[in-house]
């Protein structure tokens, strides 16, 4: 008898859900879907209350993807909410308003608990690809980690550190790439990263809507394909290239570009502009793109 699983993550731009079926040592995803909420809107300003349209904007993706559930015999739903509703302070009445309204049972996970799934989720797509120990970077809405797995005295841990700085918040208050560069490194120096400051062996994968917008532009790609982005390498000329090539555009033009969907075009320089920060910081060359992440960590758990 098929597993089937699903995952939604409220972040604080978008609410995302994966439905897969499990099989003995991998899956196959039968539905993606990701729906712009900004959920987080606001929040940058020093308001910590998330506002009435914003709750309503989650609340129909919700249903919406309520709906694609219940056209599979999902035996686990799993529904978590990160960083914008870990900051509120209405988080706890937001978690009450979903259980009523759409039966879902929303945990706020901590920000240790979105390290170890987002590590897990993206080693279960790059370990096969020859990269089973990598630092995997996760740049979202309103904060940035970086996430690696620690082995000693017979332990494996996955340690990870993060900044308040998203592709969000830089939207609502920009800065400039050395301010970037500088608020990165404060969010992440309490904590030592592998090979932070020197060459590494260890890639520097990149997970999220960052990343996976960066690559489907990279390859100008007029239909998505996760497999295509899996383990794709990008130097970080080539970045650079492309965050120039999409500054220079107004947002609607962006979205005449291949691999931009609507609700990307004006936080996507952003988020790129925090993985350059990202490279300088750990003194890495080039990324790697991996398309797997939270949601996959969820359903492998």
């Amino acid at each position: 008898m098929p597993v089937y699983r699903a995952a939604m993550d409220i972040g604080t731009n978008s609410c995302r859900l994966i439905v897969a079926e499990m099989k003995e040592g991998h899956d196959v995803t039968h539905v993606r879907q990701l729906r712009i909420t900004r959920i987080g809107e606001g929040l940058s300003r020093g308001n910590l209350h998330i506002g009435r349209a914003a709750k309503d904007r989650t609340l129909a993706a919700l249903l919406a993807y309520r709906d694609l559930i219940a056209g599979y015999p999902v035996e686990k739903v799993f529904l978590m909410g990160t960083q914008a509703l870990r900051e509120a302070d209405n988080g706890s009445e937001f978690v009450a308003e979903v259980k009523e309204k759409t039966g879902f049972d929303l945990d706020i996970i901590s920000g240790e608990r979105e390290a170890e799934l987002s590590y897990i989720g993206a080693v279960s797509g790059l370990a096969g690809l020859g990269m089973p120990n990598p630092l995997v970077l996760d740049i979202g809405g309103g904060s940035s980690e970086l996430f690696w797995e620690e082995t000693g005295a017979g332990e494996r841990r996955i340690s990870g550190v993060s900044a308040p700085i998203g592709a969000l918040r830089l939207l609502e208050a920009p800065l400039e790439q050395q301010a970037i560069n500088e608020a990165l490194a404060a969010g992440w120096k309490h904590i030592a990263v592998p090979g932070a400051g020197a060459r590494e062996e260890r890639p520097l994968a990149a997970v999220g809507g960052t990343a996976t917008t960066l690559g489907a532009t990279f390859l100008k790609m007029k239909v998505y394909d996760p497999d295509a982005l899996l383990g794709l390498r990008i130097s970080r000329e080539q970045v650079e290239a492309v965050v120039d090539m999409v500054e220079r555009l107004t947002p609607a033009e962006r979205l005449q570009l291949p691999g931009i969907i609507p609700g990307r075009e004006d936080v996507m320089p952003w988020g790129i502009r925090i993985l350059l920060a990202a490279m300088t910081y750990c003194s890495r060359d080039g990324i790697v793109i991996c398309d797997r992440d939270l949601l996959y960590g969820a359903l492998y758990q």
